[in-house]
């Protein structure tokens, strides 16, 4: 199987800082994959995937780093006073969902796991590696030829909690995500991260005791939470949808799910 290694970006580190992850010279952990912040202009432009062989290519126009070992970095790490139990997804853009998803099979040998059309003339297909998603979009809203990394979701271990400790400045509340069972938040665009950055409950299968939320939520709520109760009895959406209220000021609109 194939793994996620590392993604690079270009911007400051100072407003990932802002969200609690720590830095070892350019580069700090989302889980087990390595997030290297560059001086190269604003986005994602690149990542690095474990295959078992070591090569240099591009998937659709995305650059690539091929390897054949990973860096055995643990399954979670830290942001702030909570855990990333993992980086749940990782979004790319195309103006071609069969060319650039007949690209990962042939450089990843990852086959299309699902479609899903999320309306608007918007639609999606997963392919899965061992640590992540790769979420492929397409839509109206993408008029650039060729693909190109978007966004990425994280999931934290008490993402309530983790989502008051930064403020509703930074973060939004979170809201019921596509997924059953599952919230989400989204970083917001005057952060300053340049990349579109979500967060969510983990999956069912990773949620223990001390992840998860009680069956009940309290009536009466210290604020912001009380901002947060609220917006778990909203429609359930895709980080699309909120990453594009959110983020609108320094990022591109567009979808993801």
């Amino acid at each position: 199987m194939s793994r996620l290694v590392a993604l690079h970006a270009g911007g400051s580190r100072e407003p990932w800082q802002k969200l609690g992850l720590s830095f070892t010279g350019n580069s700090c952990l989302l889980a087990d994959v390595d997030l290297t912040i560059t001086d190269d202009p604003l986005g994602l432009h690149s990542w690095t995937i474990d295959v078992g062989v070591d090569d240099v290519c591009d998937i659709d126009g995305i650059a690539t780093t091929l390897v054949s070992t990973s860096p055995g970095h643990p399954a979670t790490s830290r942001i702030g006073s909570h855990t990333i139990t993992g980086l749940d997804h990782v979004v790319v853009n195309t103006d071609n969902l069969d060319r650039t998803c007949a690209a990962i099979e042939a450089v990843l040998g990852l086959d299309v796991r699902r479609e899903r059309e999320v309306g608007n003339g918007v639609v999606q297909r997963f392919h899965k590696l061992d640590n992540t998603i790769i979420e492929v979009v397409t839509g109206p809203h993408i008029t650039t030829v060729g693909a190109s990394l978007w966004g990425m979701v994280a999931s934290i271990d008490d993402l309530f909690e983790y989502c008051e400790s930064l403020g509703h400045d930074i973060a939004s509340p979170p809201k019921r995500a596509t997924q059953p069972g599952r919230y989400i938040s989204t970083v917001r665009g005057a952060t300053g991260l340049g990349v579109p950055f979500a967060m969510m409950t983990p999956p069912r299968s990773k949620i223990t005791v001390s992840t998860a939320r009680p069956a009940v939520i309290p009536s009466v709520l210290p604020a912001p939470c009380g901002a947060a109760k609220a917006a778990i009895t909203a429609p359930r959406v895709g980080w699309e949808t909120a990453c594009q209220s959110s983020t609108k000021s320094s990022v591109p609109a567009t979808a993801s799910g």
